[in-house]
Order: structure tokens, then sequence, then C-alpha cells
């Protein structure tokens, strides 16, 4: 039996030397037709939809350990990998920085009328009939404040904005000046000019943006998702922005990816999309790498894996 690591991420020459010292009697392989046997993969170093389905359900498999390279798991089969004992790690903390700019760039293509200037540029016309605001002294609401959320609200600050944080327990979190529970996040919606979703998706969070929420924003509120689709039902929105419940939406995921081409989603001039890319940037795997060897180390040595555990029953 070779015991063998399946990463779906090269390495440098430098990081190839590190990962022979800490893990000697592992081979790394590239593919899964690389692997002399299927049984032989212990542990997998990223993600392929065909190859990586195939490996968690086999009856063979003695699949261990799958360090993710997402934040989000819900596309995953967990029941199967909860069943034998595998065990996942994923990507949360790499993507605060990408998601958090993302998040204020779509703020300010509405705010600062950007969006609707490259729309006149792509027309040839200087048009100023823009409705324009600032940010300073507006509240924004964010749902879900773990570290996306906490960059979200450095930033914010940054604009000098007042920032209320919303998360399951309720406890105080940097950057955020008022904190509420999730139970709670109706009474503190009317407060928000801005309302931030990023909520991962999970049984407790699936469809929880309804218009009953969107019913208690403010009309002039602008709601942005980078977390899931699933958390908000589509028609919905769709509705509350019909009805003038809430005025302009910006979202980075939707309910149904990829998203087809007659969706009314895209005709909207009161919706700002974005094809699930918030997450993304250049120093992707030299970000996701440090967790892989952390996580590395304590595999090989029979130890329990110390960064970014998922918890089956939770889904995060």
């Amino acid at each position: 039996m070779t015991k063998t690591i399946l990463s779906y991420y090269s390495f440098s020459k430098e990081q190839e030397k590190e990962l022979k010292e800490i893990a000697p009697d592992y081979t790394f392989v590239s593919s899964l037709s690389e692997a002399d046997k299927l049984s032989d993969i212990e542990a997998i170093y990223g993600w392929n939809k065909e190859d990586g389905p195939i490996i968690v359900q086999d009856d063979s498999s003695q699949l261990k350990w799958l360090q993710i390279d997402s934040a989000g798991v819900d596309y995953l089969d967990l029941e199967t990998m909860q069943e034998k004992g595998i065990v996942l790690t994923n990507a949360s903390g790499i993507h605060a920085h990408p998601i958090a700019e993302s998040v204020i760039g779509m703020l300010l293509s509405y705010t600062r009328g950007i969006r609707h200037s490259i729309k006149m540029q792509d027309k040839a016309e200087w048009n100023t009939d823009t409705p324009m605001s600032e940010l300073t002294d507006k509240t924004m609401l964010i749902v879900g404040t773990g570290q996306i959320g906490k960059q979200t609200g450095k930033l914010a600050k940054a604009f000098d904005m007042h920032t209320i944080g919303i998360n399951r327990s309720g406890r105080d979190v940097e950057y955020m000046d008022e904190q509420y529970t999730q139970e709670n996040l109706a009474e503190a919606l009317p407060k928000a000019d801005v309302v931030v979703n990023i909520l991962p998706s999970t049984d407790e969070t699936k469809d929880l943006f309804d218009y009953d929420l969107f019913e208690k924003m403010k009309d002039s509120a602008v709601y942005i998702n980078v977390g899931r689709g699933t958390t908000v039902v589509t028609d919905d929105l769709i509705k509350a922005l019909d009805n003038g419940q809430i005025a302009f939406a910006a979202l980075d995921v939707v309910h149904e990816e990829p998203l087809p081409s007659d969706h009314p989603l895209y005709a909207r001039e009161d919706v700002l999309l974005t094809p699930h890319i918030s997450g993304d940037f250049d120093r992707y795997a030299e970000r996701l790498y440090p967790i892989f060897k952390e996580n590395l180390k304590a595999f090989v040595a029979g130890e329990d894996l110390p960064r970014n555990v998922v918890d089956y029953d939770s889904g995060y």
C-alpha cells in the first residue's frame, strides 16, 4: 500500500521540500489516475467535482481527511463523509479581505453612481441624472460576523458608518457598534441602511430572508448577499424590489447557480449581479497553503487537526 495524498494544487520547489520533510512516508499525486489504487488515498487537498465524489463514496476508500479549498461545504456529501469519519477542514479565513472589498465595491457602485456611469459610457452619453449619496453616518447591518463579517465591519468603520452585527450567540465582535442574536434579526433590520448577508447554507439559514424580513427594511435600504443564495427566497426579493420595500440589491450568490440566462434578475436596473466571484483573488493558493501545511503536520502525527475543522452538525 502506498500512502497517498491527492492534491489539486501544485507546489513550489520550496513547498515540495517542506512537504517531504513533513510527510516523508506519503506520495503526492495530482489526479486520481496517478494513484496506484483509489484505496491508497488518505487525504485530499482541494476538490474536483468529478473525482471527489467517487473517492468519498467508494466502498474501498480509505480517505481520512479532506482539506477543501472553499469556506462553504454545502455542495459536499456531508452525510456520507460524517458516516465514514472523514475529517473535513475548510478554507475559512482566507476570503475575509477580498469579500469585504467586494461588499464595499458593490455598495459604492450604487451610492456613488459608478454603475450608472458605466452604463452611460457604454452608450456614449454624458448623463448626470443619477441619485448620489454618501456612506458617512449610515448604518450597516452585517448578518454573520465571522472573519468576513469582522473585516467588512472594519472597512465600514473607515467610511464612518455605524455597524450592527448579527450572530447566533450575540457575542461582541470587534468593529461592531451594536450586536444582536440571529433570533432578533427582525428587530435590527429597520435600523439598517445597508444589509449585508454573509450567512452559510444550513438548515437554520435556508430561506431566512423572505418577504417578511424585506418588509421590515427601510425602503431606501441596500441588500447585499455574499453568503449563500439558499438563504434568500429569490421571488420574495424580487417582490420586495417591485413593491419598493428595498431600493437596491447586489448579489454575488443566487439560489440557482449558474443563473439561467432568461432569469428576470439580469434585466433589473435595481440589481447588481456578480457570478460568485467575491471570494476570488490572485493569491488564493498562497493563502490556502499555510492552513493545509499546519493541518498536514497534525495529520501525519496522528493528532487532532488544528485549523478550520468543520462541524458536520452545524454545517460549517
